[in-house]
C-alpha cells in the first residue's frame, strides 16, 4: 500500500472566511508531534494512513454477521488502547450485576437494549408482587400460561402453602415469576417463526457442538438463526436480569432467617423456595425458579434452560458456601481427571441460556462450580449469566463455559474474592459468531486463570502438542473457505480483571486473541501479573481479526513460546499489546513485540518502567514480513506493518540486535531491507511516559 502525501490548500478571500465563520470552524495550531507521530513517521506513515485497505480486504469475503464493534476497531487500529480502557470503565459495573452485563454486552453485538432509559421496566411487576397472596397468584399465572388450571382443592393447597413462605421471600419470588413470564413471552416472539419440533432439534444440535469444531453448519440451526429476532430475546433477558439483581438486593437488605420450604411443578419447570437448611437439588428435572435464602447447598441443576420447551430459568442463592456440580465426580477430582468429560453435558446448567434465558445469582459464600459444557455463563441463541457476589470461589469447566457465546450473550461475573478459573476450550471470555462472551472479575485479589494445555483434548492445527484454547478473551469466527464455504464472522470475547497479582495460562489462541473477523480482548487492572501462552496469544490476531491485551500496570511477566504474540497481527488483522507501567519482562517468540505478517499490523507499547526484552533476532521489535510469491498480487500492494514503542524507563534489549537501545529509534533497513516497499516496521525507545493514547 502506497502512502499518499497530501497537501493543505489555504482558502483565501472574504467569501471563504465568511463560510468558515458561518460553519463554526476555528483555526487552531497543529498539535505538537508526540512519540506516536515520531514512530509512525519512521515507517513513512501518519495516523491517517495507518489503515487497512478495506476495499482490497473485502475481496477475500467470508464475513457474514460482521459486527459494528469489529469495524470500529479494525478500521482505526490505533484506537485500540483507548477502546480497551473504555471497555474496562464500561463493564466495571457489570462485575456484580446481571442486568448491566446483559445490557452492556448486548450492545457489543448489535442488541443494545436500554430498558432503564425511562425508569424501571419491572415497576408494574413489583407493584403486583406486593399485593396479598401475590405468590399464589403468580404461580397460577404460570400454570395458566402453560395451559394448566387448578381444582378448588388444589388452589386451596397452593394458597395455604404459599402463605407459609416468609413475607419478603414470597414477595420476591412472586416478583421473579411475574418477570419470568414476561421474559417467556419475549422469547416466544424471538422464535415465533419456528415450530416446537424445529426448536427441539436445534436445541439438541446446539448442546452437542464443541467450540471451533470443523463440522458442517447445521441447516436447521442456520435457518433458526436467520428467522430469529434476538432483539426480543434481549429485551426479555434484560428485564429478567434486572429483576434478579433487584430481588437479590432486596433480600440481602431484609434477610430471611426462617426455615421454610415450598415446591410446585409447572409446565415450565419446578418452583422451589426454601431456607434455613443445607439442601440438595437434583439435576434430573427443569426448574423455572429456585430461591434459597441460606444454607450450604448442593446443586446438580438449575439456573439454565433445560430444553427448548423449558426456556427460562432463574436460580438465586443468598448465602452459604455452596456446591454446583452436575456430577459428584467432577467435584471430587476436577474436570481434567474426569474420564467422561469428552462426552460433554446432557443439559445446560448453572447460568446457561440455549434458545432461551438462564440466570444463576449467588450472593455470598466460598462457592465451588464444577460442570462440563454449556455452563457457568453460556449463551447459544440465548442469554446465560452467572453472577457470584463475593467469596473465594473456584470455577472448573470443560468447554463452552465461563463467559462463552454464539448468537447471544454468555457472562460470568464475579464481584470479589480470590478466585480460580479453570477450563479447556472456548471459555473464559469466548465470542463465536454474533456472540458476546464475558468473564468479568471485579475484585482486587489474586486470581488464577487456566486453560488446560497439558491434557490434549483439543490439539491445535498450529501445534498438535498444545490445545487450541480459544480462551481468556478470544473472538473466533468460522473459516470455511477450505470446507463448505459457509464462513461466519467471529464475535466478541473479553476477559476483564479489575486488579490483583493474577496468573494467566493457555495454549494456542488466548489472552486477547482474534480469529476470522472476531474481537478478543483481555484487560487486567493494577497488579503484578504473569502471562503464559504458546501461539496467537497476548494481543494477537489472525485472518481479519482484532486481538488486544491491555494491562493497567504492575511488574508483569509475559512469556510466549512459539509464534505470534505480544502485539502481533497476521493477514489483515491488528494485534496490540499495551502495558501502562511497571518493571516488566517479555520473553517473546518470532512475530512478536510489534510484529506484522502477511498484511497484518502488530503494535506494541510499553508506557513506562525498566523493562527486559528477551527475544531472538526475528520478525519482532518493530518488524514485518510477507510470504514468498506475492509479487504482483494484492499482498504486495497492501501494507504489512510492525511498530514497537517504549516510552519510559531504562530498558534491556537483546545484545545481538544493537540497533534496539534506550533513547534510540530504528527502522527495518537497519536489520534487513524488506522485500517490498509496502512492508514496513519501526521501533522507538524514548523518555515520554505522558504520551497520550493515539486516537
Amino acid at each position: 500500500m502506497r502512502t499518499i502525501r497530501g497537501s493543505t490548500r489555504r482558502r483565501t478571500g472574504a467569501s471563504a472566511a465568511a463560510a468558515l465563520v458561518l460553519l463554526g470552524f476555528t483555526c487552531a495550531p497543529s498539535a505538537r508531534p508526540d512519540a506516536w507521530d515520531r514512530l509512525l513517521g519512521l515507517a513513512g506513515l501518519t495516523r491517517e494512513t495507518c489503515r487497512f485497505d478495506t476495499l482490497d480486504m473485502a475481496q477475500f469475503g467470508g464475513y457474514r454477521h460482521l459486527l459494528p464493534y469489529f469495524d470500529a476497531l479494525h478500521k482505526d487500529p490505533l484506537r485500540v488502547p483507548f477502546a480497551a480502557r473504555s471497555f474496562r470503565l464500561t463493564f466495571a459495573p457489570a462485575c456484580r450485576s446481571a442486568g448491566e452485563a446483559v445490557m452492556r454486552g448486548g450492545a457489543r453485538i448489535g442488541h443494545g437494549v436500554r430498558r432503564t432509559l425511562l425508569g424501571d421496566p419491572n415497576a408494574e411487576e413489583a407493584r403486583r408482587a406486593a399485593a396479598p397472596d401475590a405468590l399464589a397468584v403468580a404461580v397460577k399465572g404460570v400454570l395458566r400460561t402453560g395451559g394448566r388450571s387448578l381444582t378448588p382443592e388444589q388452589e386451596a393447597v397452593l394458597v395455604r402453602t404459599t402463605r407459609a413462605v416468609p413475607a419478603e421471600a414470597a414477595r420476591q419470588a412472586a416478583f421473579l415469576l411475574l418477570v419470568e413470564m414476561k421474559a417467556l413471552r419475549r422469547r416466544q416472539q424471538a422464535f415465533a417463526s419456528a415450530s416446537p419440533a424445529q426448536l427441539d432439534r436445534a436445541f439438541d444440535r446446539l448442546i452437542a457442538s464443541l467450540p471451533a469444531a470443523e463440522e458442517a453448519v447445521s441447516r436447521e440451526v442456520e435457518a433458526l438463526r436467520a428467522g430469529a429476532d434476538l432483539d426480543y430475546l434481549f429485551t426479555g433477558a434484560v428485564d429478567l436480569a434486572l429483576a434478579v439483581d433487584a430481588a437479590r438486593d432486596a433480600l440481602l437488605g431484609r434477610p430471611v432467617r426462617e426455615r421454610f420450604s415450598f415446591s410446585w411443578n409447572t409446565p415450565y419447570g419446578w418452583i422451589v423456595l426454601r431456607g434455613g437448611t443445607d439442601d440438595v437439588t437434583a439435576g434430573d428435572r427443569p426448574y423455572l425458579l429456585i430461591l434459597d435464602t441460606s444454607g450450604n447447598d448442593q446443586y446438580a441443576g438449575g439456573g439454565a434452560t433445560y430444553s427448548a420447551r423449558h426456556p427460562v430459568s432463574v436460580l438465586l442463592d443468598l448465602s452459604g458456601s455452596d456446591r454446583y456440580s452436575e456430577r459428584p465426580e467432577l467435584m471430587e477430582g476436577g474436570v481434567a481427571r474426569y474420564g467422561g468429560r469428552r462426552a460433554g453435558s446432557k443439559r445446560p446448567v448453572f447460568g446457561a441460556g440455549v434458545l432461551g434465558i438462564g440466570i444463576l445469582a449467588d450472593a455470598a459464600g466460598d462457592d465451588r462450580y464444577a460442570s462440563l459444557c454449556h455452563t457457568q455463563g453460556r449463551g447459544a441463541l440465548g442469554v446465560g449469566v452467572l453472577v457470584d457476589g463475593e467469596g473465594a470461589d473456584r470455577y472448573d469447566a470443560y468447554a463452552s463455559a465461563q463467559g462463552s457465546a454464539e448468537f447471544g450473550l454468555g457472562a460470568l461475573c464475579d464481584g470479589a474474592g480470590a478466585d480460580e478459573y479453570r477450563c479447556f476450550a472456548g471459555s473464559q471470555g469466548f465470542g463465536a459468531t454474533k456472540g458476546c462472551g464475558l468473564l468479568l472479575d471485579g475484585g482486587a485479589e489474586d486470581d488464577l486463570y487456566e486453560a488446560n494445555d497439558t491434557v490434549l483434548d483439543f490439539p491445535s492445527p498450529q501445534s498438535r502438542e498444545h490445545n487450541a484454547s480459544l480462551a481468556q478473551g478470544c473472538g473466533f469466527g468460522r473459516r470455511a473457505d477450505y470446507l463448505d464455504g459457509r464462513s461466519l464472522a467471529g464475535g466478541v470475547g473479553a476477559l476483564l480483571d479489575m486488579g490483583g497479582n493474577n496468573r494467566f495460562s493457555c495454549g494456542v489462541f488466548g489472552q486477547g486473541a482474534g480469529y476470522w473477523y472476531g474481537v478478543g480482548l483481555l484487560c487486567s487492572g493494577p497488579g503484578s501479573d504473569q502471562y503464559d501462552g504458546v501461539w496467537y496469544v497476548q494481543g494477537a490476531s489472525a485472518h481479519f481479526a482484532v486481538g488486544a491485551l491491555y494491562d493497567e500496570g504492575g511488574d508483569d511477566r509475559y512469556r510466549a513460546s512459539m509464534n505470534m504474540a505480544q502485539g502481533a497481527g497476521h493477514d489483515f488483522g491488528p494485534g496490540f499489546l499495551y502495558d501502562a507501567a511497571g518493571d516488566d519482562r517479555y520473553e517473546a517468540p518470532n512475530l512478536s513485540l510489534g510484529g506484522g505478517n502477511a498484511n497484518g499490523f502488530g503494535f506494541f507499547w510499553d508506557r513506562g518502567g525498566n523493562d527486559v526484552y528477551v527475544v531472538r533476532r526475528s520478525t519482532t521489535l518493530g518488524r514485518a514480513a510477507v510470504e514468498d510469491g506475492v509479487r504482483g498480487t494484492l499482498r504486495e500492494r497492501n501494507l504489512t506493518l510492525g511498530l514497537f514503542l517504549d516510552t519510559g524507563g531504562t530498558d534491556t534489549y537483546p545484545a545481538d540486535q544493537p540497533w534496539c537501545a534506550n533513547g534510540a529509534s530504528w527502522t527495518m533497513e537497519q536489520s534487513g531491507r524488506p522485500a517490498f516497499a509496502s512492508v514496513r516496521g519501526a521501533g522507538l525507545d524514548v523518555e515520554a511516559p505522558d504520551t497520550p493514547e493515539p486516537r
